[in-house]
């Protein structure tokens, strides 16, 4: 997959005023760190930025104008009533070594379990795995549609892309088939009336 092309410029100001001007001027902020180099102060237009955090993205080379540096997103700063973004920091890769990386979890396969009147609880919605910068995933598939009433998938049975290594404990359960809410207190009733149902008989 290519890399995707972000331009942007190195900034010899910052502090909060100069970063409120940039703002103003449809720029964002941002800082370049990582891979054994100083922290590089750097801006780019707002809607360039944004357009790239929309896609699918894993790794992007940063256009110094004849230079680049591939990097990954490290952290998004966003405001926290407005949702406008305010900076974000990028991580400077070495595309040999492997890094530790937040991969998001996909549901798959809900439409093929069984009709049990189970609905799927998603429990984790994302983990951290070890792999190669090129081998980062868009997400981890668990495949739901073997599952019935009160089976979980674990960390531990996740069919794993090649060279990515899964950091969470292989314990930890990521999805669980549920039976609603109403469902399952008419079952607990059910349970009762006939538990006392037969406690009477015996009596």
């Amino acid at each position: 997959m290519t890399n995707y092309q972000l331009a942007v410029e190195e900034r010899t100001h910052t502090g909060k005023g100069f970063s409120r001007k940039l703002r103003a001027e449809g720029k964002i902020p941002a800082v370049v760190y990582g891979f054994g180099q100083e922290a590089a102060h750097v801006q780019a237009a707002a809607r360039d930025v944004e357009k790239m955090l929309s896609e699918p993205v894993h790794l992007i080379d940063l256009n110094f104008g004849t230079s680049t540096k591939t990097v990954i997103v490290k952290d998004v700063n966003r405001d926290p009533v407005k949702g406008k973004l305010l900076h974000v920091d990028f991580y400077a890769v070495d595309l040999k070594k492997k890094l530790e990386v937040t991969v998001p979890v996909r549901i798959v396969g809900e439409d093929q379990r069984p009709s049990d009147g189970g609905i799927v609880e998603h429990l984790v919605w994302e983990i951290p795995v070890l792999c190669l910068p090129t081998d980062i995933p868009d997400a981890l598939d668990v495949d739901v549609s073997g599952l019935g009433i009160d089976e979980t998938l674990t960390v531990g049975e996740l069919k794993l892309p090649d060279g990515v290594e899964a950091l969470a404990d292989p314990a930890e359960a990521l999805v669980k088939i549920v039976l609603p809410r109403a469902a399952a207190a008419a079952e607990g009733e059910a349970a009762e009336a006939e538990a006392s149902s037969e406690g009477g008989a015996e009596e």
